[in-house]
């Protein structure tokens, strides 16, 4: 048998109960119609979005266009509910999964809205700055961003806050914070219909997460990419004019900081590789911090967690696919960022080798922040140290995978990655 159809034979797990819903769903067509279907119609998912929100603050149920804010977002919205439809392969359990995705992002600009209207001020009010880690997947990303979060003078996106972004959060109120508690239960889901997603990427409600999320709200986010088998909407991601998105993403931070006061923002996501130009633009304080990792040993890590996630809400999914699916996209990232940097002052990124990163966090942290012109203080290290020696060196467990478990010779991948300039991690 090939490499490739070796690939197409392994399917990922499933929860039991999960599959056996889908398998009655699909005799029992009236049980898959109550969970409801991927909107097919942008009215029907306005209507669905506008009960999540409760009444708008003149008591009014409406709903109009305003209430979701910039109609950039339409474009993005109608390429996913495109791609669910005719790519995705949807489970009942999908659909359901989909639609909810779907409203809880329009729900989310809602809410947005309503935040601005109450303070118009915050609009004018700079993000001001920020440290923003990116890089391939996998590449110590997560570890740099939950490092950098331990300095209490930085302002992380906690999953919470990403999954809901308005109202405002209020600092010391997390504890009371419904949103919170929601998130829990959202986490309790995920590691139930797909646990070995735990061991390929931590989650939690207070946890650093990516900026992707909140890039779902302008469906404008490879997070969907991620999740669902789409690849048509993620060519319309790659192709379109990100300016708008960026936009909305700085909106979604100037609301999530309208309580907070500290110093910076610390920040991740390895999606900003396509749009360098854009977020540096964005935000125009901010300093990048790009990640540089052997692609042999990411891109079969994050092919693996695309396949557990794609299992809880595809019918069938397609390894080989999937692996020479996120090479070529990743590849392109890097092709993209190599460009975008040509044009932006040297001070505006520092390159960090994983292997540096996890031979010497410490210092690491400590070299970044020298570069930045920020103190490093002690409290900030023995934080580190704390970290390191607990939560941070026991991880989240092992998961097997491999590129040949995606019909991918290492070879060939890192010979297309080294084309596109990738060389900095050797």
């Amino acid at each position: 048998m090939t490499r490739a159809g070796m690939a197409r034979t392994r399917r990922p797990y499933t929860w039991p109960p999960l599959r056996a819903y889908n398998v009655l769903a699909d005799r029992v067509p009236r049980l898959a119609r109550s969970l409801g279907t991927v909107p097919e119609l942008h009215a029907e998912a306005l209507a669905a979005a506008g009960p999540a929100t409760g009444p708008a603050p003149d008591g009014s149920e409406a709903f109009g266009s305003a209430a979701f804010g910039d109609p950039s977002y339409l474009a993005g919205l109608e390429a996913f509910r495109a791609a669910l439809s005719e790519e995705a392969d949807l489970s009942p359990a999908g659909r359901f999964f989909a639609r909810g995705a779907i409203v809880s992002a329009l729900t989310n600009r809602v809410l947005v809205q309503r935040e601005l209207a109450e303070d118009p001020g915050l609009l004018r009010r700079p993000v001001g700055p920020a440290m923003v880690v990116l890089g391939l997947p996998r590449s110590g990303t997560t570890l740099l961003q939950h490092l950098l979060s331990l300095d209490p003078a930085n302002r992380s996106l906690r999953q919470w806050e990403a999954n809901r972004p308005a109202p405002a959060p209020v600092v010391g109120a997390e504890s009371s914070d419904p949103r919170v508690q929601a998130a829990e239960r959202a986490t309790r889901v995920l590691d139930r219909i797909a646990p070995a997603a735990r061991t390929l990427h931590p989650t939690g409600p207070r946890l650093p997460c990516e900026c992707v999320t909140l890039f779902a709200n302008s469906f404008a986010s490879l997070e969907f990419s991620a999740i669902y088998q789409v690849p048509s909407y993620t060519s319309w991601c790659l192709g379109t004019d990100m300016r708008p998105h960026y936009a909305y993403y700085v909106t979604q931070l100037q609301v999530l900081g309208r309580h907070d006061r500290r110093d910076r923002w610390a920040l991740k996501s390895p999606a900003h590789l396509f749009w360098v130009d854009e977020l540096a633009h964005a935000l125009p304080e901010a300093t990048l911090i790009q990640l540089h990792r052997d692609p042999t040993e990411v891109l079969g890590s994050y092919c693996s967690l695309a396949a557990v996630l794609a299992a809880t809400n595809a019918r069938h999914v397609d390894r080989a696919a999937i692996g020479g699916f996120w090479v070529r996209t990743w590849v392109e990232g890097v092709r993209r960022a190599r460009r975008a940097r040509l044009t932006l002052p040297a001070d505006r990124v520092h390159d960090v080798r994983y292997t540096d990163l996890v031979a010497d966090p410490v210092g690491c942290v400590a070299r970044i922040y020298d570069a930045c012109g920020i103190p490093f203080s002690g409290r900030f290290e023995t934080a580190i140290r704390s970290y390191l020696d607990g939560e941070g060196r026991h991880g989240t467990g092992r998961h097997g995978y491999s590129l040949e478990d995606f019909g991918l010779d290492p070879r060939d991948v890192l010979a297309q990655f080294e084309e596109a300039g990738h060389v900095l991690w050797q």
